[in-house]
């Protein structure tokens, strides 16, 4: 009984006082209100393989709207995001290119809303390889 007692009460103000500073804190930051804000993202195409290149209509950018604290929301730049589309396994020809929101990397605290436009087409050809010369 003792020992509770005194692990318990043994700087008692000073716990109470960290209690109150943390509670405060917590209170101010669950009632920042969410908000939604889009960005304008880069595509990037990783591992298209030696010897082809990526054609077609393929946008530069796709719109993603992101839902979150609105604090960190207006802290956020485009380049605080990405979307890679992996090509490695690809096929060649055209093929169609569906964005999920599994693919945006976006910081910790916000999620994807929405994908403006979630799918599009690309083809993925072979470069005109020179000649090799003799030896």
């Amino acid at each position: 009984m003792r020992l509770l007692k005194r692990i318990f009460l043994h700087n008692a103000g000073l716990k109470l006082l960290a209690l109150a500073v943390s509670s405060s804190l917590w209170v101010i930051y669950t009632a920042e209100p969410f908000a939604e804000v889009g960005y304008a993202v880069p595509i990037a195409f990783t591992n298209v393989p030696e010897g082809f290149a990526v054609t077609g209509d393929a946008p530069n950018t796709v719109r993603v709207v992101l839902r979150g604290r609105s604090g960190l929301l207006r802290r956020l730049t485009p380049s605080d995001l990405a979307l890679d589309i992996d090509l490695g396994t690809a096929p060649s020809g055209e093929i169609p290119v569906r964005i999920s929101d599994q693919m945006v990397r976006v910081p910790y605290g916000t999620e994807v809303a929405r994908i403006t436009p979630s799918q599009f087409r690309i083809s993925i050809l072979r470069t005109a390889v020179p000649p090799t010369s003799g030896p």
